[in-house]
């Protein structure tokens, strides 16, 4: 790598230092590792989960805006759903890295 170019730009770090920020609350870790598992509405997920709908929503509308989950309506229900597999090798990856080893 060289030297004289960051790895990083400052915009791009702030950007990422908001996705670290989201994962901070084990409501929306655990809205993600929900969706591991594929599609659910944001009712279904908010029991998973055992939080409000309304906070679960919020949770949603959060992690949606930051790219990490897809969205699609049909008719009063809106269905979510991981934006990619990354989110999921994301996960694994700070799961190794707190615990020293790889996810069972």
């Amino acid at each position: 790598m060289n030297k004289d170019k960051k790895f990083l730009t400052s915009e791009e770090c702030e950007g990422l230092a908001d996705i670290f920020k989201s994962l901070s609350s084990s409501v929306r870790v655990h809205i993600l590792c929900t969706l591991s598992n594929g599609e659910k509405s944001a009712g279904e997920i908010a029991k998973e989960v055992n939080a409000s709908f309304a906070n679960t929503s919020q949770n949603l509308k959060d992690l949606y805006n930051l790219g990490l989950l897809k969205k699609r309506r049909s008719g009063q229900n809106v269905y979510y759903s991981l934006a990619s597999d990354d989110v999921i090798e994301l996960l694994k990856l700070i799961y190794k890295i707190r615990y020293r080893t790889p996810v069972k």
